[in-house]
């Protein structure tokens, strides 16, 4: 008995029982009027507009009553046998697999970076970096505390952007207009 998964776009031959099958379905944007059925894939560099005249990677929902106007979403069917993984989260070539951002490691790399620029140095000692781990220690309890130590200028790098990502790695709401000080 042959699998219908692997022998869709095919014409049957033998026996075969009726069956259900996965197919692959991606939310996209009509660049232009497209009729159902039709082979479509993506223009330019863009993962969500498509159209015909370009390399096809599926077709337009077979099953809509009506043709797809410009602008419109819907699904588009990829070929059968074309993704490279299926867990209802499928992969396929033509799709990126660019991992989700993970917002409070995005502010934790940010936050980091702004430590070791702004609270790195020993200010007390010979100007040596200080670890970059003591810095963003430092930082995040600045916000707790408003004392930035010694690092004068570091006040004057706190501002929204700055109180964004310490809210989202601490969790907590931010005294946005309290003033900050150092312990010269």
């Amino acid at each position: 008995m042959s699998n219908p998964q692997t022998t869709l776009g095919q014409l049957i031959t033998g026996t075969i029982e009726r069956d259900a099958v996965h197919i692959a379905v991606a939310p996209v944007v009509a660049a232009h009027v497209l009729i159902p059925g039709e082979a479509i894939g993506f223009l330019a560099n863009d993962q969500e507009t498509v159209g015909r005249d370009v390399e096809p990677i599926g077709i337009v929902d077979p099953f809509l009553k009506a043709s797809v106007r410009t602008g419109q979403r819907f699904w588009m069917f990829l070929y059968p046998n074309t993704i490279t993984s299926l867990n209802h989260v499928w992969s396929h070539p033509a799709f990126s697999n660019e991992p989700k951002v993970d917002a409070k490691a995005a502010s934790e790399r940010w936050m980091r970076d702004w430590a070791v620029k702004h609270m790195g140095c020993d200010y007390y000692g010979d100007g040596e970096k200080r670890s970059p781990e003591l810095a963003y220690a430092d930082a995040i309890e600045a916000g707790h505390s408003h004392r930035v130590g010694p690092y004068e200028d570091a006040r004057d790098h706190i501002d929204s952007e700055w109180w964004s990502h310490w809210e989202t790695i601490t969790g907590q709401h931010g005294d946005r207009e309290e003033y900050f000080s150092c312990a010269c």
